[in-house]
């Protein structure tokens, strides 16, 4: 039997690896056994003396039993033979199957990678077919006349919303075949004769539709900002111009500066003309000066049977501001003046008022017309600049010439610095209005007010310097009360303080020099009116009125910060501090003599010089101790009834009584030197604080 063989040599096999693997076992555990022991077993020769016939027999025994072991199960092995081959035969047919499944598996990956190649390739044929539809339906429209935008063009109105957008088709059909090239493309060939002939078309209506829009502008009493608003919904019809036909572009253009030119000239000098017609009637007038002297005839026989009545012109509202520095705030950006309004109701404006009304209609059409020119004529910059001007120029003469006739007219000072004013504020509304801020034609505004705003005070510089003080006086003297010249040069001078506060600047040199000079001529006029007085305390009276009364008109807190104030406020002090010494003078002038030529002795250390003033001192301290109290009642009388402002008058009164005080103390300090300390006089010396209580009674309640 074959297989058994085979088994039985597998089995002597497994029999050969036992007994190698039991002598390799055998062979570990004597290299891991003590080297002295195996020695010595080895020399004693135990286990070793087995002969080689013993082994043998052992051995045929051993294999005797093992086949007769393999005899008795004969069946069973023949079965598991039996078995053993029948797995063989379902290995065989499955790794066979397995092979197949393995090829099967290579194919199908060699076809995925073939239809993923494929359908790569569908997938570029088809983006670029995509691209080339794209590009050709593009272009096919491009150069595609449609009858709908030929009918539209040929017979639509410009007026329609349908031939704006056949027009903006058109341009656009136009502009890509241009910016294409004909390249290879017959169909072009085809289409632009087609596209040609409608733009010729179109540019005659467009060019027709645009100047009748323009000439509209020259109707009577037409509101030109309508049409202009029309022209802005149509602006395309201007761009289409200036990208197919530059002449008929430039003629409108050209058309409509002039066209606009005209207008507004003829509107500014209309308006102009009528808005000055406005003017109040009872305004200064060359005689209405600071110096003018105020007379009043007397009335004769004559006047009682005249039909003419004199008017009397009230001078105050020539000087005083009132509420007309409102045209820099409140009033700045009200409504224009319409004149045939106006004169209808019968109302009458003020010079800045008027120029306030011009000048802001003026602002307002020249911003518009600027942003205008910009939207629609497609320009900016010195393109924009020059248009603008082209435009604007006629009517900006106009007003500048109205203005300079009614400014050479002006003799209101008030007025002339409200409209100076007036133009810097208007320079900061185009400045806003980012439009261009026409400079020159400000300065050149500027530069007529400022020249008849100098001529006018200077005007009344001079009235001021020529005023004849004789004619002033009555019954051969001044009285002490405040003049009603310098009254009208406080309310003026408060009149330009309040503007300069009003318009948000301060005051430049410019009218920093205007209210110098004023206030030198009128302090000239003082001194001058002054040395009238008939006693040097009446003289200086007469000075702190009027000084008073100039702080007290230009009393306010941004007045107070400006250089005439103190000016003004330092002449005053300095002419009190006179009256002081003059009021005290007669009552205590003996002690005040005596102080100041004691204590120059003391200061230079002549201590000897002032042993000659211990036989004066008793009859300085006497009358003092004798007349004090009166005099103290005498002054405090006497200052009530010198000035007309109660309140100057009591701080007056308390600086004279503390000078009085300042004088007894100094007089004290001296007492106390060795020279005069010995001296028993001293002593009878009335005491400071007695003094000093009588004063506090002469206290006025207000």
């Amino acid at each position: 039997m074959p297989r058994k063989r085979v088994a039985f040599q597998k089995a002597d096999g497994n029999d050969r690896s036992f007994t190698i693997a039991s002598l390799e076992f055998c062979l570990s555990q004597l290299r891991k056994a003590d080297p002295n022991l195996v020695k010595k077993a080895i020399a004693s020769g135990d286990g070793l003396t087995e002969s080689k016939d013993d082994v043998s027999t052992r051995l045929s025994e051993a294999h005797r039993y093992a086949v007769q072991q393999c005899l008795d199960n004969s069946e069973s092995l023949a079965q598991l033979h039996h078995q053993l081959v029948l797995c063989d035969n379902v290995f065989e047919r499955l790794q066979a199957t397995l092979y197949s499944f393995q090829d099967s598996l290579g194919s199908i990956g060699q076809d995925m990678k073939n239809l993923q190649l494929q359908s790569h390739h569908i997938h570029q044929e088809l983006e670029n077919r995509q691209k080339v539809r794209v590009e050709l339906s593009q272009f096919v429209d491009d150069i595609a006349v449609s009858q709908k935008m030929m009918k539209a063009i040929n017979d639509t109105d410009a007026n329609d919303r349908g031939f704006l957008e056949a027009l903006h088709e058109l341009h656009h059909k136009i502009t890509l075949i241009v910016q294409r090239g004909n390249g290879d493309a017959v169909a072009i060939n085809d289409t632009m004769p087609i596209l040609e002939g409608l733009k010729l078309k179109a540019i005659i209506k467009v060019r027709e539709w645009l100047l009748q829009k323009m000439f509209q502008f020259r109707k009577p009493l037409s509101n030109y900002q309508v049409f202009q608003n029309q022209l802005l919904k149509c602006h395309f019809f201007y761009e289409f111009l200036l990208h197919h036909d530059l002449i008929s572009a430039k003629e409108i253009q050209d058309e409509y500066i002039d066209t606009v030119s005209k207008m507004f000239f003829t509107y500014f000098k209309a308006y102009a003309a009528r808005l000055f017609k406005l003017s109040m009637k009872d305004v200064a007038t060359k005689d209405d000066t600071l110096g003018n002297i105020e007379s009043a005839k007397p009335a004769g026989l004559g006047s009682l049977f005249s039909s003419k009545q004199h008017v009397v012109r009230n001078k105050a509202t020539v000087f005083s501001i009132g509420q007309r520095h409102t045209v820099l705030s409140d009033e700045f950006f009200g409504a224009l003046i319409v004149p045939h309004a106006a004169t209808q109701n019968h109302i009458s404006y003020q010079f800045e008022s008027l120029f306030r009304s011009l000048q802001l209609a003026f602002v307002d059409h020249y911003s518009h017309e600027f942003l205008f020119i910009t939207d629609f004529f497609l320009v900016n910059n010195e393109e924009a600049v020059e248009l603008h001007n082209k435009a604007i120029a006629r009517a900006m003469s106009v007003v500048l010439k109205s203005c300079e006739e009614q400014i050479a007219l002006s003799f209101d000072a008030i007025s002339l610095h409200l409209c100076i004013c007036l133009c810097d504020k208007f320079v900061n509304v185009l400045a806003e209005r980012e439009v261009p801020e026409a400079t020159e034609y400000w300065n050149t505004v500027a530069s007529f007010l400022w020249t008849r705003l100098n001529f006018v005070m200077a005007q009344h510089y001079d009235s001021v310097k020529a005023v004849d003080v004789k004619k002033l006086m009555h019954s051969g003297s001044l009285d002490t009360r405040p003049h009603y010249i310098v009254r009208r040069y406080a309310e003026l001078t408060s009149a330009h303080l309040t503007i300069a506060h009003t318009s948000g600047k301060e005051i430049g040199d410019k009218m920093e020099a205007v209210l110098e000079s004023s206030e030198d001529s009128i302090e000239q006029l003082l001194t001058r009116m002054s040395a009238m007085q008939q006693t040097q305390k009446n003289k200086h009276v007469f000075l702190i009125n009027n000084f008073d009364l100039i702080l007290s008109t230009i009393d306010d807190e941004e007045s107070k910060n400006s250089k005439i104030y103190a000016i003004v406020h330092e002449l005053e002090q300095k002419s009190i501090d006179d009256f002081v010494e003059e009021v005290l003078d007669p009552h205590v002038g003996y002690l005040i003599k005596f102080v100041n030529e004691c204590e120059s002795l003391q200061a230079q250390g002549h201590t000897q010089l002032l042993v000659r003033y211990n036989d004066k001192i008793g009859t300085v301290i006497a009358n003092f101790n004798a007349k004090w109290k009166p005099a103290v009642d005498s002054i405090n009388s006497e200052c009530i009834q010198l000035f007309t402002n109660f309140s100057l008058g009591a701080n007056i009164l308390q600086t004279i009584f503390s000078k009085l005080v300042q004088y007894m103390n100094r007089l004290t300090k001296l007492l106390a030197h060795d020279v005069f300390a010995k001296n028993p006089v001293c002593a009878q010396m009335v005491n400071v604080h007695q003094v000093m209580l009588e004063i506090k009674r002469c206290k006025p309640a207000y």
